[in-house]
């Protein structure tokens, strides 16, 4: 069982397919089937069911797979320690963002990372909450943003993001220095299709009755806009310019707080622990510039 193979295994599994697999890693079709098979002798398992629609992954299969990101991972960290020792900074770092964060967040910080770390090859991985905490346990990415870590993982926070009800400008309610959940019962309320802010709402015992609930935060804001209804997000999903809608605090406010997360801070590479200090020095400077 070689590195390689390990390689060719995560490949296939996620392009499903032998000849995108053999073109994403620069091999042939018949050097990736002939590295699939030898693989699957040697364990003695069949790692995947092929039949003429295409192919998928056994349930031993998946077990594998996670097993090899594991195996490739430890592999990743040695190197990257080793050259650490020689006082070179170079390596791959693998991050989960959601929406929110992608969007407002990462991209002064994702910049000022490669200013101090050039050598560094990034790749992006955008998902939602369920599919960072599952990334991270698997090993499919090294570090996550999240605002609400499963307990499994170790958390780093980064920043309060403060919810904010947003009223249409015609509204009544825009001049009002605060909003309660009592002002907005009995009003059409859109909900976004986001389990850590329902969540959050939920745990604080106030979720109004929803009449829609959208995806897309921008549509929501177009909704509100419309006067179709009212909604609560949190502050950074609100895009650069607003259109035609007030964002008012609410009473008592809510808060949610934005984390990296990992599966274990003593396995972390050292690419990724550089990353989380590096965020967490950059969200500082940049409340305090906001002060």
């Amino acid at each position: 069982m070689t590195l390689t193979q390990l390689q060719v295994l995560i490949a296939v599994s996620e392009h499903k397919n032998f000849t995108r697999a053999a073109d994403a890693l620069g091999f042939t079709q018949s050097a990736v089937s002939q590295m699939i098979n030898s693989l699957e002798k040697e364990l003695g398992i069949l790692l995947f069911h092929r039949n003429r629609r295409g192919i998928s992954t056994s349930y031993i299969g998946e077990r594998m797979i996670q097993h090899a990101r594991e195996i490739l991972r430890i592999t990743s960290n040695m190197r990257e320690e080793s050259s650490a020792s020689l006082g070179l900074e170079a390596g791959t770092l693998r991050i989960g963002v959601i929406p929110s964060v992608s969007a407002k967040v990462l991209p002064g910080l994702i910049g000022s990372f490669r200013e101090q770390f050039p050598q560094i090859d990034i790749v992006l991985f955008e998902g939602s909450y369920e599919e960072i905490h599952s990334w991270i346990s698997g090993s499919v990415i090294d570090v996550g943003f999240t605002t609400t870590p499963d307990k499994e993982l170790q958390a780093f926070p980064l920043l309060q993001d403060q919810m904010k009800v947003f009223v249409s400008n015609d509204s009544p309610l825009k001049d009002e220095p605060f909003l309660t959940f009592d002002q907005l019962r009995g009003k059409c309320f859109i909900m976004v299709k986001d389990y850590g802010i329902q969540k959050l709402l939920q745990e604080h015992g106030n979720v109004p009755n929803i009449t829609f609930e959208v995806r897309d935060p921008a549509t929501i804001l177009s909704m509100v806009q419309e006067r179709v209804g009212v909604t609560i997000l949190p502050e950074l999903f609100m895009p650069e310019v607003l259109p035609k809608v007030t964002a008012v605090p609410l009473r008592p406010a809510i808060t949610r707080e934005v984390a990296l997360a990992v599966r274990d801070s003593q396995y972390v590479s050292p690419v990724a622990a550089e990353f989380i200090v590096h965020s967490q020095n950059y969200m500082k400077k940049v409340e305090t510039a906001e002060l």
